[in-house]
């Protein structure tokens, strides 16, 4: 391999993809609010819109470009193969800077919810293109915020990239559902669900489509993650519209992530999805998958201590009980 190339590579020892080599590098000045180049009238300084939701007046209120460093490239072939017992493939996928609003430093719990709802309608609409590319296995949605989670830039956006492998989590996510519908043939998520409700002690908020909850095992003080109640496998299933599809859900993230900034101003966002079931390699032995994955959001708030453990050896010391988390965010203001 080359300098310049970058692949991936497998880890034989824990199965994950590693991306070896050296990538393209970010821009100069990204940090830099005075030349934000997501603000109206620097369009020229970001590739050209693939989607966007515009206004009355013609103008872009969300759009959606092509990262100008993508992790992942979508020009090429997968190229799989073997060294040995070692395998490698090209880094070949998509990766996607959506810019959620025209305003730099706006924060989502600003956001209006029928402004919420236009970004994740959009979101929505890329998934469901990305996922025709039969080369592409899962599209991953992520959105840092603040400099404790890695953001650049201050200009509310979020990432998608799509891969020719499942990220591990996800995977393990994956395997853990089906062995649970495999053996008592009900849905994990929605056994989840059933408990939480009943239990009482780690929701944060209930709508009649939607619940926000802090988990039983929480790897990050204030952790909290957002599950539709009926049984659902896929984010692109969701209804465009009405309270039980996307406007619903652009409520309670809202409301959520305003509980949650009084508390702690950093986090990431993650959109857990089932894979894409039209890739020519599809998910695997995941037969089940429409009846035994349930999609989700997960809000993973960022501190300035991180546990030695956690990061030599993937282990987590979250101090915060979720039951106290729980109340905390229920006490919290929504505006």
């Amino acid at each position: 391999m080359s300098a310049s190339r970058r692949e991936m590579r497998q880890d034989p020892t824990t199965r994950s993809w590693i991306l070896v080599g050296k990538g393209p590098q970010e821009p100069e000045g990204k940090e830099a609010p005075g030349a934000c180049p997501f603000c109206p009238g620097r369009e020229g300084e970001t590739p050209p819109a693939i989607a966007a939701v515009t206004g009355p007046d013609g103008a872009w209120r969300v759009r959606c470009f092509p990262d100008r460093a993508p992790v992942f490239r979508i020009e090429g072939a997968v190229d799989r193969t073997g060294e040995g017992l070692y395998d490698r493939m090209q880094s070949v996928g998509a990766h996607e800077v959506i810019v959620e609003c025209r305003e730099h430093g706006r924060r989502l719990p600003q956001f209006s919810e029928p402004e919420l709802a236009d970004v994740l309608r959009l979101i929505q609409g890329r998934i469901i293109d990305l996922h025709r590319d039969p080369r592409f296995r899962y599209v991953l949605l992520f959105r840092n915020q603040g400099p404790l989670a890695g953001s650049l830039i201050d200009h509310p956006h979020c990432h998608l990239v799509a891969t020719c492998v499942i990220p591990r989590r996800l995977e393990q996510e994956l395997r853990w559902a089906k062995q649970h519908f495999d053996y008592k043939e009900r849905c994990l998520g929605c056994d989840i669900l059933h408990q939480e409700l009943r239990d009482g002690r780690r929701l944060v908020e209930v709508t009649p489509a939607f619940v926000a909850f802090c988990p039983f095992a929480p790897r990050f003080p204030y952790e909290v993650w957002l599950f539709p109640r009926r049984h659902q496998h896929a984010f692109p299933r969701v209804s465009p519209d009405g309270a039980p599809g996307l406007p619903g859900l652009a409520t309670l993230l809202r409301r959520t992530l305003a509980r949650l900034e009084h508390l702690v101003t950093d986090y990431h966002l993650v959109l857990h999805d089932a894979p894409n079931e039209q890739a020519e390699r599809p998910a695997g032995d995941w037969t089940t998958l429409q009846a035994d994955f349930h999609w989700h959001i997960e809000i993973l708030p960022r501190t300035p201590r991180v546990a030695r453990l956690q990061r030599e050896e993937e282990f987590y010391e979250n101090p915060v009980p979720p039951e106290e988390a729980a109340a905390a965010l229920r006490d919290a203001p929504v505006a």
